[in-house]
């Protein structure tokens, strides 16, 4: 049996964070044969996508530093735009509701963001948005968004995580914070950072070889803590002292003996939201700066549209680009094969006329993320 001081499992971006802090005495075992966990790159067709991370940004200086210090990053203001009845207008939606040719919609969320009450403390999202932005933003953008990203019944979502992902309505002052340790919403004129050559994932490539002692495709199959050991799927068997998992915890809580009751019901409130991820690579480069594009309603399949290359100058000149949609629940538009997924993807591309009619396709490929998001209900 191996001994260890500390065994980390996962390399993402967690496990390399705590692999870094432990030094020396920490061995880091990742089923992968590369590092990145959900914000891992793929490439497909020449074109460049990235799983999860999409840009670099953090209220915590000591992070930033340990990037910037790490590898060359790029910085640019991010152009982001959302399609609401047919119109582009930049993002986010409560900020620029007046840019729309629709009068009547613009009146209507003026005078929702007039009438605004001081009622009694929103008990769920869904009160939260009306008390925060009024009926005219949260009819026209915000809860067939959040519905279509959360699901139908936003009463089930607590309120405590949208003052750091949820921007304020327009005359309402605020500022992306760099520092202070407390995420808080993008901004308009928020810098951005992306690796300068390769995908997203190359930030964790590059960590990952700061870590003296990786061992990758190497997954855990039993924890035994009364022990101290852990058996791989390969059969051998590594004694520790100190065990870090970055692990989802259905996945961990399987490979323990003997789970307490009550830690298997607690768990078992934890809700996580599916992704399928649908990458279309182009025979060619898009023309077009915008990067992401969110859409509220039911006529386009994704609520999220990221456009990559558009994320450094390295992809911009790479001869094929790629565009990556993101469906939440893993039904919507999806299929066994992928296939109804994608066409239904390109053709929706075609409609809102971010790919043209002449755009060739290089390849498709669906990526089904079952773990993509935690749900903030109630219980969590």
């Amino acid at each position: 049996m191996t001994a260890h001081d500390t065994v980390v499992i996962g390399a993402g971006p967690a496990g390399l964070g705590a692999a870094l802090a432990l030094g020396d005495t920490a061995v880091i075992l990742e089923q992968s044969p590369d590092a990145g966990g959900l914000c891992a790159t793929v490439t497909l067709g020449g074109a460049v996508f990235d799983l999860g991370g999409h840009s670099f940004h953090t209220p915590h200086p000591a992070v930033r530093e340990l990037v910037f210090g790490a590898l060359p990053m790029e910085e640019q203001v991010r152009e982001a735009w959302c399609v609401v009845g047919g119109e582009w207008i930049p993002y986010p939606f409560q900020k620029n509701f007046a840019k729309l040719q629709d009068g009547a919609i613009v009146r209507e969320c003026q005078e929702g963001l007039e009438r605004r009450g001081a009622g009694r403390a929103p008990r769920n999202l869904d009160e939260h948005l009306e008390a925060r932005y009024g009926a005219g933003i949260t009819r026209h953008f915000l809860r067939p968004y959040n519905e279509k990203l959360w699901g139908p019944d936003l009463t089930r979502l607590s309120t405590e995580w949208t003052g750091q992902r949820m921007a304020a309505s327009t005359g309402t002052p605020e500022a992306f914070s760099t520092e202070g340790g407390v995420r808080t919403p993008l901004q308009s004129d928020t810098r951005v950072a992306y690796p300068a050559r390769g995908g997203y994932g190359e930030i964790f490539r590059t960590l990952a070889q700061r870590v003296p002692r990786i061992r990758f495709g190497e997954s855990v199959a039993s924890i035994d803590t009364r022990l101290g050991s852990l058996a791989t799927a390969s059969g051998e068997r590594l004694h520790w002292k100190k065990i870090v998992s970055t692990l989802p915890l259905p996945v961990l809580l399987d490979l323990l003996p003997d789970v307490p009751t009550p830690l298997q019901r607690a768990m078992q409130r934890l809700v996580a939201l599916p992704v399928t991820l649908v990458l279309v690579a182009l025979k060619s480069r898009l023309e077009t700066p915008i990067q992401r594009v969110y859409f509220p309603g039911g006529e386009f399949p994704g609520h999220k549209v990221v456009v990559n290359h558009n994320s450094s100058a390295y992809l911009r000149a790479l001869p094929n680009h790629g565009v990556l949609v993101e469906i939440s629940g893993g039904g919507a538009g999806s299929s066994s094969n992928g296939k109804v997924s994608c066409e239904r993807v390109i053709g929706g591309l075609r409609s809102i006329r971010l790919l043209g009619d002449r755009d060739e396709i290089a390849g498709t490929q669906v990526i089904e993320l079952p773990r993509a998001y935690p749900v903030p209900t109630h219980e969590r």
